[in-house]
């Protein structure tokens, strides 16, 4: 193997080492943020459940908890 040929070797290992280690940090960032949007909807529901219980309308319910009228539907059953 030549020194040319060698040099474009070790180029192509860090660049796939860096494209590895970019791909690791964008799907860990993505994995954080879809966990803490689930957390929160599971919290808004929690909270629609308890809304609900205290007896608050459905309209004031929706409009605290951001939570669509189907998904208020899925918290009474």
């Amino acid at each position: 193997m030549t020194l040319i040929e060698r040099i474009r070797a070790a180029d192509r290992r860090k660049g796939e080492r860096q494209g590895r280690q970019l791909g690791l940090e964008e799907g860990l960032a993505e994995g954080l943020e879809k966990g803490l949007e689930k957390g929160q909807h599971v919290a808004a529901l929690r909270i629609a459940r308890q809304m609900l219980a205290d007896g608050l309308d459905r309209e004031t319910v929706q409009r605290f908890t951001g939570l669509t009228a189907e998904e208020l539907q899925d918290v009474s059953h």
